[in-house]
């Protein structure tokens, strides 16, 4: 089986960060049905977490050390830089209310994934990396567990841990919290699915991305019709337990929309491919490089804001500028060793 880079996988990856910087991005400008509709874009952390299962479950056997300073050196160096830079710039350009030295703190010493007060700062979508740390955190054990158990047996398992937790918050009506909606127990089942079809593509060679396009098609448009039906009927609850029909849905999804666009329009999947490439570099700056050319062009050129400059002139803009950020952070790590997928 060749360990080089999985085409699909960087595929996924661009599709998942596009479509939530697209929800980010049109959030503003929309109301009524079209607000809850581009909600489904939502689904590419679902996405993210089942491939950051992949990625971990792929990744070459190193010590336990080893792998926590790499992860945390992929994760958290960006990590600091990005949200120094936020706060900094929030200083002479107010983005961001309630994000002060505790604020920058708790990103820095990762105690806000325990404050519900800063668990958004600096921008909502950094909720997500509390959760993906969590998971780099817990991994060693969940590696563990995964080898002395049969696939069905562990999947079985986390999917327990994850329905349980589940009905706790439900039960301690906590579920609109992030605190506790974003942690980790949350998607636990999600990341193992990642492990596991890491693990059959290791042995087995199985593309699980290659399937036949209608069966796709099918598990998609059940899986996203249902998660959207439990969010909408289900209020915090049902956001809370359409989390199984969101992934499956979402993951199907963007496997077809890899085949079809890697059969007939190329250049659709080049475009995702390299997204997701600078995909990390994009999450962490979309919010903050769309505020920032919005007040530009507003200043500047007199463009007011609208979801038609947010789409085809930010965007765009956006994702060239995680290449660039992107290329920063290669050079800055240049003196580490080169970044292979870690197996623990």
């Amino acid at each position: 089986m060749n360990q080089g880079r999985v085409e699909y996988i960087d595929f996924a990856k661009g599709f998942a960060i596009f479509t939530i910087a697209v929800l980010h991005f049109c959030q503003p400008y929309t109301s009524g049905v079209w607000s809850k509709a581009i909600l489904i874009g939502g689904s590419g952390a679902h996405l993210f977490i089942i491939l950051s299962g992949f990625g971990l479950g792929l990744s070459r056997k190193v010590d336990v050390a080893t792998f926590y300073k790499r992860r945390f050196m992929k994760i958290l160096i960006p990590y600091y830089i990005v949200i120094v830079t936020i706060f900094s710039i929030n200083l002479i350009y107010p983005m961001y209310e309630d994000s002060g030295l505790y604020a920058l703190f708790g990103h820095l010493f990762l105690y806000k994934m325990f404050d519900e007060s800063i668990m958004t700062s600096f921008g909502y979508h950094f909720w997500f990396l509390s959760t993906i740390i969590q998971f780099y955190i817990a991994f060693p054990l969940i590696s563990l567990v995964q080898k002395k158990l049969n696939t069905v047996t562990f999947l079985l398992i986390t999917l327990l841990i994850s329905i349980s937790y589940w009905l706790l918050i439900t039960y301690l009506n906590v579920t609109d919290q992030r605190i506790y909606n974003s942690f980790f127990l949350q998607y636990l089942w999600e990341f193992s699915l990642g492990v596991v079809l890491a693990n059959y593509y290791k042995e087995r060679n199985l593309l699980f991305w290659e399937q036949k396009d209608i069966l796709l098609f099918v598990v998609a448009i059940l899986g996203i019709s249902t998660m959207a039906l439990m969010a909408l009927k289900g209020g915090d609850v049902g956001k809370i337990f359409n989390d199984i029909p969101a992934s499956i849905g979402y993951l199907s999804l963007s496997a077809l929309i890899f085949s079809i666009s890697k059969k007939y329009i190329k250049p659709v999947k080049d475009f995702f491919v390299f997204t997701g490439k600078v995909s990390y570099e994009l999450y962490l700056i979309h919010m903050l490089v769309f505020i920032l050319l919005n007040k530009l062009f507003e200043l500047l050129i007199n463009i007011e804001p609208n979801i038609v400059t947010a789409l085809l002139l930010i965007l765009p803009l956006t994702i060239l500028i995680s290449y660039s950020v992107h290329k920063f952070f290669i050079v800055i790590f240049s003196s580490y060793p080169q970044k292979t997928p870690i197996k623990v």
